[in-house]
C-alpha cells in the first residue's frame, strides 16, 4: 500500500515521507522482534516463599507454560523454573534475607538509601541506563572493561524499560556480550519509566512523583526483561537514588534489595575496596565515564567483583 501511494505521488516530498515511513516500520518490526522473544502473561508477585534453599518471588505463564521466578538464597542467583507443587513457607535466616532486611532498615535518607558498600576486595561496578534521547551508549566503557579485565567481567546494569525500547540495537549489544561471555551481566531493576520532572523537589520527584505506581512500574520492567529473554535479578536502584520509607517498603515487599552507591564517580566520589561504583552508560553523564576510563588506564582499578 505504501509503495502504491509512493508511485501515485512521485514527488520529492512524498519520497521523503515514504522513506521515513519505511524506516519507522522497519524499526518497529525490529524492536517488536527483539522484545518479543517470549510471551509473558498473568505476571504475579508474592511475598517470598521458601522451600529448600530457594525463594519463590513471581509466578507467571511463559509461552503458555506455568513457571516461577526463584532466587537461590545462598548465591543470590535468580532463575526461571517450572512450577513446584510445594506451597513454600516464610523464609528464615539466609544470605538473601539478611541482605533484604539490611537494605530496608532505618534510617531512611531521602537520597542513597539501601546498601551502598560491600565487603571484600575489588569494586562492584554498576552502570545505570536511564531513559535518554542520546544516540547509542558508552560503548568505549564496556570495551575497556572487556579488554582490561578477566572475562567475563561482572557488571550490574540497572536498566529501564524506556531505555530498552528507545535503544534496541544497544540493548542487543549487551545481550551479545553476555552470550559471548565477555560480560557477566546482572540485570538490575531501575523501573520501567524512571519518572523525572525538572525543577521539582526530590520529595515530589522520581519514584515519589504524584500518581506514580512504583510497584506496578517495577513489575512492568521485570515482565519486559523476561519477554526479551533476560532473567531479572533481585537488585533494585531507585531513579535518582531518591526514596522514602513507603517506597523502600514497596521494594522490600517485592523481595528486591535496594542498592545505592558510595562511589558516584561523576560526583567526585572515589572508589575504594568494597565500593559499589555508579556510572551512567547512557551518555547522560560522560564525565564520570571518562574519569573511570582514566582510572582503568592508570591501574587504579585492580579488580571488579560481582555484586554482594
Amino acid at each position: 500500500m505504501l509503495k502504491q501511494w509512493f508511485i501515485s505521488y512521485p514527488n520529492s516530498n512524498n519520497k521523503i515521507c515514504y522513506t521515513f515511513l519505511m524506516k519507522s516500520l522497519l524499526l518497529f518490526l525490529f524492536i517488536s522482534a527483539l522484545l518479543s522473544a517470549h510471551t509473558v502473561t498473568h505476571y504475579t508477585a508474592q511475598a517470598p516463599r521458601c522451600y529448600a534453599d530457594k525463594a519463590i518471588l513471581r509466578t507467571f505463564d511463559l509461552d503458555d507454560k506455568r513457571v516461577q521466578l526463584v532466587i537461590d538464597t545462598r548465591t543470590l542467583q535468580t532463575s526461571i523454573q517450572s512450577m513446584v507443587k510445594t506451597p513454600g513457607h516464610p523464609c528464615g535466616d539466609s544470605h538473601y534475607t539478611r541482605l533484604l532486611e539490611q537494605s530496608a532498615s532505618a534510617p531512611h535518607p531521602l537520597t542513597n538509601d539501601g546498601i551502598t558498600h560491600q565487603h571484600g576486595d575489588g569494586i562492584a561496578l554498576t552502570t545505570d541506563l536511564c531513559p535518554s534521547s542520546k544516540k547509542g551508549f558508552e560503548k568505549e566503557l564496556y570495551e575497556a572493561l572487556i579488554a582490561g579485565f578477566r572475562n567475563p567481567v561482572p557488571v550490574t546494569l540497572f536498566i529501564t524499560g524506556k531505555w530498552i525500547r528507545k535503544h534496541p540495537k544497544s540493548f542487543r549489544q549487551f545481550q551479545t556480550w553476555q552470550h559471548d561471555q565477555k560480560l557477566a551481566i546482572t540485570w538490575g531493576n531501575h523501573t520501567y519509566a524512571h519518572p523525572y520532572h525538572p525543577g521539582k523537589p526530590f520529595e515530589a520527584n522520581f519514584a515519589l512523583s504524584a500518581g506514580y505506581d512504583l510497584r506496578r512500574d517495577t513489575l512492568r520492567l521485570e515482565q519486559l526483561m523476561i519477554e526479551a529473554g533476560l532473567t531479572p535479578s533481585i537488585f533494585f536502584r531507585f531513579p535518582g537514588l531518591v526514596s522514602d520509607p513507603k517506597a523502600i517498603q514497596t521494594v522490600h515487599d517485592l523481595g528486591l534489595i535496594t542498592i545505592g552507591t558510595d562511589a558516584w564517580i561523576a560526583k567526585g566520589q572515589p572508589p575504594h575496596e568494597g565500593s559499589i561504583v555508579l556510572l551512567h552508560g547512557n551518555k547522560n553523564e560522560s564525565k564520570g565515564v571518562k574519569m573511570f576510563l582514566e582510572m582503568i588506564k592508570t591501574k587504579q582499578i585492580k579488580s571488579i567483583t560481582p555484586m554482594l
